[in-house]
């Protein structure tokens, strides 16, 4: 790939590396992540040398280089500017449309993450990405494929397109979607990989007995059941016994209030004691409200893991112990693969799966 065409995210700069290709490297992330027109002038030498804490004389020799490398067009007056060339290569905006379950905001914490991360660097590869929401049960319009290069979405997004597009007029890319072969890539939580580090830390408590939470219904889930799935084979493989495991599901509820009273009422019922593996983020911090309002004690008398939920979890009382889906590493994968896409890589496709990982507080 040429030096036009590479836009890596810049790697860290060794001390012995040549100080001209130090300077190189920052001169092109300040004009990325700046997002400079063609024909827009740089700092001054002056500026940029204090900027990057560099002699002036790297700044020069880094501009030459630059310019020999077409990023750069020289001015008579010795100040440079973003070459045409490089805006038609690099710099042209990819429209990147991505579409989330909600309806005023996106439904699940785990997911209003992902768009965070992905706003975050899609503006770092200047790529224009817009934000859609679709309402639960609702399916999406033809009109949705306007306007935009690439097209991303979640779970539950996927299972109406699924429904509606036997085929996908631009390349699509999967948020931890269902699976289907239309995707160019699709990148997935190992949700697997998640119960089974609920019930691994278990394990290494000493625990005898867990008890597994879940929304009524969502056991037939593909991400719910693996994460309930990988529990109980840990816990099996651990030498517990399938008895030892109580699945207990709630009904669930868009209001967090309902689906509170609906845990009181089973704690009601049957008394908290002992650990809990809740498998949905927001189920697990009603879980946790109502334990305090019960004035039951966690972790002694509870001890419990919920899954995702990481920033309301941090509120709850105590914090929530919690396995959290690593939606970094998935907004920099799929940004990454539709950078390689635009620009004319030949990929197979993908589908990775990232793992979550366990966040520790005081909840277990």
């Amino acid at each position: 790939m040429s030096a036009i065409t590479n836009i890596e995210r810049p790697l860290a700069i060794s001390p012995e590396a040549n100080r001209r290709d130090a300077a190189s490297n920052q001169i092109k992330h300040f004009i990325r992540s700046n997002r400079l027109a063609p024909g827009e002038r740089l700092p001054t030498v002056r500026k940029m040398s204090e900027h990057f804490e560099i002699t002036r004389d790297a700044v020069w020799r880094a501009l030459r280089q630059l310019q020999k490398e077409e990023w750069l067009e020289g001015l008579p007056n010795k100040r440079y500017t973003v070459s045409g060339k490089l805006y038609n290569s690099i710099l042209r905006s990819i429209r990147v449309r991505a579409i989330f379950s909600g309806e005023g905001y996106i439904y699940f914490s785990g997911f209003r993450r992902l768009a965070d991360a992905l706003s975050r660097e899609c503006r770092y590869n200047n790529i224009d990405l817009h934000i859609d929401l679709l309402p639960l049960g609702k399916m999406p319009e033809q009109s949705v494929w306007e306007n935009c290069d690439f097209l991303m979405m979640d779970s539950d997004s996927s299972r109406a397109f699924l429904k509606v597009f036997e085929k996908f007029p631009v390349p699509v890319i999967g948020l931890d979607a269902n699976y289907s072969d239309l995707y160019e890539a699709n990148f997935v939580t190992d949700h697997h990989l998640g119960g089974r580090f609920a019930a691994e830390a278990m394990l290494k408590r000493g625990d005898r007995a867990a008890v597994v939470v879940y929304h009524a219904g969502s056991e037939n889930n593909p991400r719910i059941g693996a994460r309930i799935d990988g529990f109980r084979q840990t816990w099996l493989e651990g030498g517990r016994s399938l008895e030892s495991i109580t699945l207990v599901p709630i009904e669930w509820s868009r209001s967090s209030f309902e689906i509170a009273l609906n845990v009181q009422k089973h704690l009601e019922i049957f008394p908290a004691k002992g650990s809990y593996f809740v498998t949905d983020g927001r189920l697990a911090t009603n879980f946790l409200e109502v334990l305090a309002f019960q004035r039951v004690d966690v972790p002694q008398t509870v001890a419990l893991i919920g899954y995702d939920g990481a920033q309301r979890g941090e509120l709850t009382d105590p914090p929530m112990t919690t396995i959290q889906q690593d939606m970094d590493r998935i907004a920099l994968s799929a940004v990454s693969c539709i950078r390689d896409i635009a620009s004319g890589s030949e990929k197979s496709k993908v589908l990775e799966r990232v793992a979550p990982v366990l966040v520790t507080r005081s909840s277990f």
